[in-house]
């Protein structure tokens, strides 16, 4: 958010900007009496920030926790970001689904209704799992120990294949940690996507996980383009200003169609287990033990493309998630993702992307690579 807003200070006017991130409530009388300030961007999480919209000067929330703060609100559409995690594992396969949600918040219950209502509008209904928030004050490690002990239960005696999606990524990888202590493979019984995408968790994640991309900065511009006008002396909006997800961040959590034909499920995981390793169509074939007119027809049927389209689009969204989030050569990445040399990827790229792989290298890497790889996952 702070990104968005010095985006908007650069196109519009500089500001002068006083910033204090955290504690603002324990000194929020004592500080805003002595502060000479023209407006506030705010995080109002706290009944003692609604006092904010009284201090006779322009306020924007950012968050909409508190539905009664009394001022200006520019907040994710969160309903819109359930939407798109559904989207995303319908578009998977998958006809089991469950959403995995915090009790008693606001936003977590909008993403829960977005999710239901985009699976309701192509006929499929949705599992909830419902968790304590971990920052309410609930207890330990004993008390998380406790959640995980719960949800491997809850796990165990799912349906499967299965969809699930989590309210945050943090969520998703307390799920991810249970799946593996009761031996769930992910993305192969369970896909899992979460929501926020941040980067550092998502990574950490056993496998990578898919995550719905959250537009911060663009709601930190918005609340500064909302606040510049009221300072302006302009008129508050009447209604909240939503700010749109920006797709889905793929990553190896959903890497997968969920296909009840066995011989294509063994010939997908080996291509998405060892597509980076210079195979070929026959060792494909060699390992669904079909022949390959037989294997090639069920995988179009299936898949909707053939066998070897399959190998490149896996390779290709590796050596995108490379380009986006290393410094590699592209030499290295060409061998990394299995496509041999530089040349053979270029040729690749160009026709499958209609640009070349070191294009990406251009981008902005707080932005960018996030939308080459939702731009690139639709693509594929």
């Amino acid at each position: 958010m702070l990104g968005g807003v010095a985006r908007y200070m650069h196109e519009h006017e500089p500001w002068a900007i006083y910033l204090k991130p955290f504690g603002v409530e324990k000194s929020l009388d004592s500080w805003l009496t002595r502060w000479q300030g023209d407006g506030i961007i705010a995080a109002i999480a706290d009944q003692k920030l609604e006092s904010l919209s009284r201090v006779g000067i322009p306020v924007v929330d950012v968050i909409g926790v508190l539905s009664d703060a009394g001022v200006p609100l520019v907040r994710t559409h969160d309903f819109s970001v359930g939407k798109a995690g559904a989207d995303h594992l319908v578009e998977r396969g998958f006809t089991s689904f469950a959403f995995i949600e915090y009790a008693e918040h606001a936003w977590s219950t909008l993403r829960r209704d977005g999710f239901r209502a985009a699976l309701e509008a192509v006929g499929f209904a949705c599992d909830v799992y419902t968790m304590d928030y971990p920052y309410a004050g609930t207890g330990g490690p004993e008390r998380w120990e406790q959640q995980q002990s719960e949800l491997c239960t809850w796990i165990e005696h799912r349906r499967k294949p299965t969809g699930v999606m989590c309210s945050t990524d943090l969520m998703a990888q307390q799920f991810l940690e249970a799946c593996l202590r009761v031996g769930v493979t992910v993305p192969d019984e369970i896909a899992v996507v979460g929501a926020d995408n941040d980067e550092q968790i998502c990574q950490i994640c056993s496998p990578p996980l898919s995550s719905v991309i959250i537009n911060d900065e663009q709601r930190g511009y918005m609340a500064a383009s909302v606040l510049d006008k009221l300072m302006d002396g302009g008129s508050p909006p009447t209604e909240t200003v939503w700010v749109e997800p920006n797709g889905v961040f793929s990553r190896a959590s959903t890497d997968i169609l969920a296909v009840d034909d066995q011989v294509v499920v063994t010939a997908l995981r080996f291509i998405r287990d060892h597509a980076s390793d210079n195979i070929a169509v026959d060792d494909v074939v060699r390992q669904a033990l079909v022949s390959r007119s037989v294997l090639e027809r069920r995988f179009r049927k299936t898949v909707g493309r053939p066998i070897n389209g399959e190998i490149v689009r896996v390779r290709l969204n590796r050596a995108v998630q490379l380009l986006c989030e290393t410094r590699l050569e592209l030499k290295v990445i060409a061998i990394r993702a299995g496509f041999g040399s530089t040349s053979y990827m270029n040729a690749v790229f160009r026709e499958k992307m209609g640009r070349t792989p070191g294009s990406y290298r251009g981008m902005d890497r707080s932005r960018g690579s996030q939308s080459a790889m939702a731009q690139h996952n639709t693509l594929a």
